[in-house]
């Protein structure tokens, strides 16, 4: 028992593995021992209790052999055994037997069962061949037989047993249950200290729920990775968005040095101001993104209607022969502040221009559906790249506002860029 006394007089134990391989081992000696003790004490109140319904039991197994006895000796009392009594006769009761009459017919009647002068009666009468009717009363003491007496070593060795055998299998148990367990953590904790570039492993031996969390890490980690990846390419946007208004800015400025034509500088002011609006609608849905001040108004529905949409710039930078088809739903209310409505639409007939040289672009828009539908090159490899470069900003709206993006192949030729609203 040297074990037990390191384990009861042993420093506090920490969280490291070998402290919790300690506290399982202290834990399951517990258990050994209550589990024997609750198996012993089970098998002994069980005994307890089920020993006068054993002891009932034996009575009247002796009920066949004194109605034979009887037809035999034609006597009033025999002694059945060395425990049953029989009587044929209620002259032949003894007089505490007599004083306790009469007895219900074909029924134990228990007396004092707990007290060791404890007895039970068994009245059984019946009709001898001669038509008479003889009453048999077949008596036992409470305490003669003792049932649990040949089963209590028996019990013992048991439940002694069971306790040395929990206790020695503890420990195997253990150690294949910390190579199974708390290996594979090990390992998983050196990989995320050591911080490489792989992926995370664990052995095939690992159980399923480590297995599931290294399968979890590998994504995550991933994910990591997709979302740096996402960042530079929005930062990337960005600066595209916002450099485009300030050269035409900054070119317009220098333009206007050049002239004092006031029609010229008409034209160059117009060229500033509208490149400055831009830049501003473009700066406030960025730090929309950013700050995500647009949770607080994201469920604040806003009239929209066929006027409200401009498409003039667009047309400008149509190859000959493409038109765009605009149609709106009456009664359209969308959740798109009208700076963010621009920014995505803009994005997405952005796309849709770049890639449709010929044919139509239908931009269609509901209540809870936003769709610009184009008869370009569809979705190949290398318009792929140029669409998750474009449409990043798009998809980071949609979270923002509870909408869901998608873009697909349409099944002529083109792509459908869709917008739907969440539920």
């Amino acid at each position: 028992m040297k074990w037990l006394r390191k384990l009861i007089f042993r420093k506090p134990l920490g969280n490291s593995i070998f402290d919790v391989k300690s506290r399982l081992i202290f834990v399951f000696s517990v258990i050994a021992l209550t589990s024997s003790s609750l198996v012993f004490f089970s098998f002994s109140l069980y005994l307890i209790f089920n020993e006068n319904t054993q002891l009932e039991r034996h009575l009247r197994s002796f009920e066949s052999i004194a109605k034979d006895h009887f037809i035999l000796v034609k006597d009033d009392f025999s002694q059945l055994g060395p425990y049953v009594r029989a009587y044929y006769s209620e002259a032949a009761l003894d007089k505490e037997l007599k004083s306790l009459l009469p007895y219900e017919e074909g029924v134990v009647t228990r007396f004092r069962v707990f007290s060791e002068d404890g007895f039970m009666v068994y009245y059984a009468p019946f009709v001898e061949s001669s038509g008479a009717r003889v009453p048999l009363y077949l008596v036992i003491g409470s305490r003669d037989i003792e049932f649990g007496d040949d089963s209590w070593n028996i019990l013992m060795l048991i439940s002694f047993g069971l306790m040395a055998f929990l206790i020695a299998f503890l420990r195997f148990s253990l150690h294949r249950l910390f190579d199974g367990l708390m290996s594979p953590v090990s390992e998983l904790c050196e990989q995320l200290t050591a911080n490489k570039e792989e992926d995370f492993h664990v052995s095939e031996r690992s159980i399923d729920e480590i297995k599931a969390l290294k399968h979890h890490l590998n994504t995550y980690k991933q994910m990591k990775e997709r979302l740096a990846k996402q960042e530079m390419m929005f930062a990337k946007y960005a600066s595209h968005e916002l450099k485009t208004p300030i050269a035409v800015v900054l070119g317009a400025a220098s333009l206007q040095a050049m002239k004092d034509d006031p029609d010229f500088q008409s034209k160059q002011r117009e060229r500033i101001l509208i490149a400055a609006n831009n830049m501003q609608a473009t700066v406030e849905v960025l730090l929309s993104i950013v700050k995500q001040e647009n949770v607080r108004d994201a469920h604040q529905l806003r009239p929209i209607c066929s006027q409200d949409i401009s498409l003039d710039k667009y047309y400008k930078k149509l190859n000959a022969g493409v038109q765009i088809l605009l149609s709106v739903e009456p009664d359209t209310q969308i959740n798109l502040p009208p700076a963010v409505f621009d920014m995505v639409l803009k994005n997405l007939l952005d796309n849709a221009i770049r890639f449709t040289e010929q044919g139509k672009i239908e931009v269609v828009v509901t209540s809870n559906r936003i769709k610009v539908i184009d008869s370009g090159c569809g979705l190949n490899e290398e318009a792929g790249t140029e669409h998750g470069l474009g449409l990043l900003i798009v998809k980071r709206l949609c979270d923002s506002y509870g909408w869901t993006f998608s873009l697909t192949e349409n099944l002529s030729e083109g792509c459908c860029a869709e917008l739907n609203l969440s539920c």
